[in-house]
């Protein structure tokens, strides 16, 4: 006699009630960070040592536009380049009235002798604050610290996440651009100077910047200013497209 439809199912059933689950798969927790600073966040405060003395950062930063800048916590060939070129660049950004610092999770007495070497290789003098952050707290609140970090070792410098920050912030300490890189990666800080520019020129002119834009070249005017506003702050001339591309020669330059 041949089995019924609904005798088969039953068996089938049966037969996987019996069977043990599925063991989880178990994998090995990589960790995870705190959420990045964004655009208009305030930038973290903090306390620290540094190769110029102690201070709080908001403090430090207090009127000024300002960089910091992250390194990793051993002395490496990308890192000396990278401080090299910040160094030879500090007076540009001085001038724009933005005060640089960087901070790695190492002592002070091993930065002094990093920079020594920077000196000597990148034939420069470096003359703004590097900020020691051994327990890699300042780390944490950057972002460049996994939460979980106490699975990884006694403190937060354990679980560091191999890369490298740059933050960008206006006078009310609001972030305005940060860049992310891998270690092996070293960074353009032209690139962190002309953001820095347009940055300047969007807040006290009311302009955008196209892609690729250098000193120099024409802006865009803001799409919130009426026609006869636009004609009035720019009187080198205002070109239109369209209603909300416009372009005027760079403002703060001479005519």
């Amino acid at each position: 006699m041949l089995e019924s439809s609904e005798n088969r199912k039953f068996m089938l059933y049966s037969k996987r009630a019996d069977q043990e689950p599925p063991k989880e798969k178990k994998t090995k927790e990589i960790g995870f960070r705190f959420l990045q600073l964004q655009v208009g966040d305030e930038v973290p405060d903090f306390r620290a040592d540094s190769t110029v003395g102690e201070f709080g950062y908001h403090d430090m930063i207090d009127g000024v536009w300002s960089v910091l800048v992250t390194f990793p916590p051993d002395a490496e060939a990308v890192a000396t380049t990278e401080m090299g070129q910040l160094s030879k660049l500090h007076r540009e950004f001085e001038a724009r009235n933005c005060r640089l610092m960087g901070v790695s999770c190492a002592s002070k007495e091993q930065h002094r002798a990093w920079l020594e070497a920077v000196e000597e290789i990148e034939d420069c003098a470096v003359s703004f604050p590097l900020i020691s952050d051994p327990e890699a707290v300042i780390g944490a609140k950057l972002g460049l610290v996994k939460q979980d970090w106490e699975t990884w070792g006694p403190a937060p410098v354990h679980a560091l996440v191999p890369s490298t920050l740059v933050i960008l912030c206006d006078i009310d300490k609001r972030v305005k651009a940060t860049w992310q890189h891998p270690t092996t990666c070293g960074r353009n800080f032209y690139e962190v100077l002309r953001t820095l520019d347009a940055c300047q020129l969007a807040l006290f002119h009311q302009v955008a910047t196209p892609a690729n834009w250098l000193q120099g070249r024409d802006v865009y005017v803001a799409p919130r200013l009426t026609k006869v506003a636009a004609t009035e702050a720019f009187p080198k001339g205002v070109t239109e497209q369209r209603p909300w591309y416009r372009t005027t020669p760079q403002p703060d330059l001479p005519v």
